[in-house]
């Protein structure tokens, strides 16, 4: 067994991307989304400048706090009220406190200097701000050039890299509503029109623009450019977005809304933007409630005119006498904008949804698939697109650009990669898949479970008849028997017209001890799913498994196929290992093969907690799996307790095989590049630690690779190699060279076939490895591991640890979902009390003491 290496107070991963490139497969000839930057002068000095915004209150400069907009709308009116010293700077503003200009701005002392700005917005008040900048450092772009230029270990100036790309986005951001830090959509529909996907909202189409830190050439680093869609509230009427997304009708608007509609409205609506339409000037209010009266009575204080104090004012006659505004619904609620402190109140019918809002909330499922049919572009649609974008920039017009003096080629990159081969897989005999996808239908399990004593819970007996279920059942069990599982008619089939999952569950476990797995047909609408899962896998601690109604009605033996797929990883069956003769090397000791993701809560909640999932293989064909699940901090992505997870998971290891493992493999899902150092002295040393204690001296070797998704970068091939209808990239893919890292070890991987759209492929990140494999070695056996996905007969995207560790933590989501539902209720303004400590514990952990944790029961 190797010893591990040093792990430092600071560990930098080992640089040993130098010549260490996969040779394994055929070659493929590739173009990627990435366009040539050339550093045609690289003797400049990038200058740092911290900006932090005042306004005066009684006569006292006060910070003050200013959304991102509002900040750059400042600074570029600075820029504007001050030509003398900003019109020759070159210089870009981060819309937070940080500006970089190309050379120094020669006006600014080093002690910094304050900038009077009058700002005029929307019909308001002029308002004074104070903006004071100083430098606070400078870079030498040399720098950077230097690394392009050397070929031994050498490490990549980020903060350069940061400065570049605000420079870089300076341009877009003022003239497109700039998303997340790398996005841009035009509102007027410039690159595509927007899509209508319902409910109020539309998907709009933009770029993403990134620079990596990547020497294709000596005197270049890369531009990353795709094409990004996002989904927007359209510019309508708050009346007209009542009716398209929450089904409100006329007798609402007249007769007012009660408490549960008002609560809807109020969910949907909470800090959206609006934009009054009753005036010459449109100013825009964040909503902050829904009053409970209507303007005719929702009364507010108002100055009177002979200066005697304050009256109180209804709504409905400020606006006829102030507006001359005669309003149709004087009965529909008002809604409460503006500052909590102050009382301004709207009517609905004055108010439209304003522009450039993303749309933070979960869609729908019918939204979702709209935006995925009206988004979706065949890889040579979007390259196309790409390629289009890139010109309409007009790179070499920008001022900025020019003053860096950079020249961005409008050709992508081309570049070599290689197709792996498949993996041999087993189920009664060995085949080789057909571009990542295989046909069970003349194969039995490699481990069939046997099914003997089952129950049916018919939740839908409205519209699923017995007739309707008997033939499910009947297609289920034979089905089941032409994949070697023996499956015993079920021991309770029963219609629930009432149904009460908490009940319904437990009644059948006290009648039928022994159950194995509990079949439930969900009806179209309800809550059930979350409740049966609750129930199941926490309470009564069996194994579940939901098919929708539509499915039962349907009996299609390819759905039916599927569900038995669940069912026998559910009971412990095994579907398909990998062939004799592709199993990786490292399978030929004991190996714990690991998944870890976090599940953190949806954008403006803040205080659900997130949510960490671990789990590790346990058996020799890294098949079999148990699961540990904590909750965390909110937004917390390092694991916690992950040193105790992973010594639970290690004592299962050896429970169930009477071996310790020599080796692991962790796939951690979900980490950005800026966290990898902090992975490395967390993680990694809480797995180090978890193994020393439990025995002094056992250092098994560690492999730490970060699994990454949440990327722009896209490869296209020719027609000629294209697989499927798309035309995507063939399954195997993969690439190490070029477009990646150049200190590193990374690679990308494409493993599963494009159904539709362009293919995303894999980023992978080799943050540590003690076990020593070479590129090719760690190449074939991540796409090994894809094919061992338990709920579909093809190769998935990512490794099948991290998909399940995903799986996991969602399903924890559902068992919290009715302590915290940040879905239906709002935390943050508590409304909702928060839970406890233990009862989060409670809800969340699933641990040995509860058997389920043994079992797939999440797929």
């Amino acid at each position: 067994m190797k010893k591990w290496k040093e792990l430092t107070e600071n560990p930098v991963p080992p640089s040993r991307r130098s010549n260490d490139q996969g040779t394994l497969g055929r070659k493929i000839r590739l173009t990627a989304n990435f366009f040539p930057v050339e550093i045609k002068n690289p003797r400049k000095n990038l200058y740092h400048y911290d900006v932090e915004f005042k306004e005066t209150f009684k006569g006292k400069p006060e910070p003050v706090s200013l959304p991102k907009k509002k900040r750059m709308l400042i600074f570029e009116k600075m820029k504007e009220s001050y030509p003398k010293i900003f019109n020759k700077a070159v210089i870009g503003f981060d819309r937070e406190k940080n500006a970089y200009s190309v050379g120094s701005i020669p006006d600014i002392p080093k002690k910094g200097k304050v900038f009077e700005v009058n700002v005029t917005e929307e019909g308001s008040k002029p308002k004074k701000f104070l903006v004071a900048m100083k430098m606070v450092n400078h870079e030498d772009l040399s720098t950077l050039y230097k690394v392009l230029q050397s070929t031994g270990p050498r490490e990549v100036p980020l903060n350069i890299l940061q400065m570049l790309e605000v420079l870089f986005h300076q341009s877009p951001t003022l003239k497109f509503e700039k998303v997340g830090r790398n996005s841009f959509y035009s509102m007027c529909g410039e690159f595509a029109p927007a899509t209508d996907i319902g409910g109020g909202k539309e998907a709009m189409v933009g770029f993403f623009e990134s620079l990596r830190p990547i020497g294709w050439k000596k005197d270049c680093i890369l531009l990353n450019i795709d094409v990004s869609h996002a989904a927007f509230y359209k510019v309508q009427s708050v009346l007209d977005f009542m009716v398209d997304n929450l089904g409100f009708n006329e007798y609402d608007f007249l007769n007012g809304l009660n408490s549960h509609k008002q609560a809807k409205l109020k969910k949907e609506l909470k800090n959206m933007k609006v934009q009054v339409t009753h005036t010459h000037f449109p100013r825009t209010y964040r909503v902050q409630n829904v009053s409970q009266m209507g303007p005719d009575r929702q009364v507010f204080p108002l100055d009177r005119k002979d200066g005697k104090g304050e009256v109180n004012c209804s709504v409905q006659k400020y606006f006829r006498e102030q507006y001359n505004c005669q309003l149709r619904y004087p009965k529909l609620n008002c809604l409460k904008v503006g500052p909590e402190k102050r009382n301004i109140y709207l009517p609905i019918e004055c108010c439209k949804i304003a522009k450039g809002q993303k749309v933070n909330k979960k869609l729908s499922d019918k939204e979702t698939a709209q935006f995925i049919r009206g988004t979706a572009k065949k890889p040579s649609e979007r390259l196309h697109a790409i390629q289009q974008m890139v010109r309409q920039q007009s790179f070499h017009t920008d001022p900025i650009l020019k003053g860096l003096e950079f020249s961005i080629s409008d050709q992508p990159v081309p570049l070599d990669g290689r197709i792996l081969p498949a993996p041999m897989l087993l189920m009664d005999k060995e085949f080789m898949p057909d571009r990542g996808v295989w046909d069970p239908r003349n194969h039995t399990f490699f481990a069939a479970a046997n099914l003997e004593v089952w129950a049916v819970a018919n939740y839908a007996a409205s519209f699923i008849k017995q007739d309707k279920l008997r033939r499910f059942l009947g297609l289920l069990q034979n089905m089941g028997r032409e994949r070697g599982m023996g499956i015993r008619p079920p021991v309770l089939v029963r219609d629930f017209q009432y149904p009460n999952p908490e009940k319904d569950l437990r009644d059948i476990k006290q009648k039928h001890a022994n159950v194995q797995l509990i079949v439930v047909v969900l009806p179209r609408r309800g809550d059930y799913y979350p409740r049966v899962k609750k129930v199941g896998d926490r309470e009564v601690k069996v194994v579940t498994q939901c098919v929708q109604e539509g499915n039962v009605d349907k009996c299609a033996p390819p759905t039916v196929g599927n569900i038995l797929l669940k069912i026998n990883a559910k009971l412990g069956g095994t579907n398909n290992v990998l062939g004799v003769n592709s199993r990786p090397i490292v399978f030929n000791t004991p190996v714990m093969i690991m998944g870890a993701d976090v599940n953190h809560p949806r954008a403006h909640d803040d205080s659900t907690p997130s949510l960490a999932a671990v789990l590790a293989s346990v058996d020799r064909y890294a098949c079999k799996y148990v699961t540990e699940v904590r909750h965390q901090h909110h937004r917390q992505e390092m694991i916690q307790d992950l040193k105790d997870m992973t010594k639970n998971l290690l004592k299962a290891f050896y429970r169930t095989t009477r071996r310790k493992p020599e080796r692991i493999v962790m796939y951690r899902d979900g980490v950005s590049e800026s966290q990898f150092l902090e992975v490395l002295s967390f993680e990694l040393r809480a797995m180090r630690q978890a193994c020393t204690e439990l025995e002094a001296g056992y250092e098994p070797g560690m492999t730490f690779i970060v699994v990454q998704k949440r990327h722009h970068t896209r490869l296209f091939c020719s027609e000629r190699d294209g697989t499927g209808r798309a035309g995507n990239i063939p399954p195997g893919t993969t690439v190490d060279k070029d477009i990646t890292h150049p200190t590193e070890r990374d690679f990308y991987l494409c493993s599963h076939q494009g159904i539709q759209g362009t293919s995303r492929p894999t980023h992978y990140h080799v943050l540590w490895d003690d076990n020593e494999l070479t590129m090719d070695q760690l190449e074939t056996m991540t796409y090994a591991m894809c094919h061992l996905y338990s709920r579909c007969t093809r190769s998935v995207s990512i490794p099948t640890p991290a998909y399940y560790a995903h799986l996991v933590a969602f399903r924890a989501k559902v068992h919290i979902k009715e302590l915290c539902d940040s879905e239906n209720t709002s935390l943050a303004s508590g409304e909702q009390e928060i839970p406890s400590d233990a009862d989060m514990t409670n809800a969340a952990k699933i641990d040995f003491n509860n058997e389920i944790s043994t079992k797939l029961y999440f797929v």
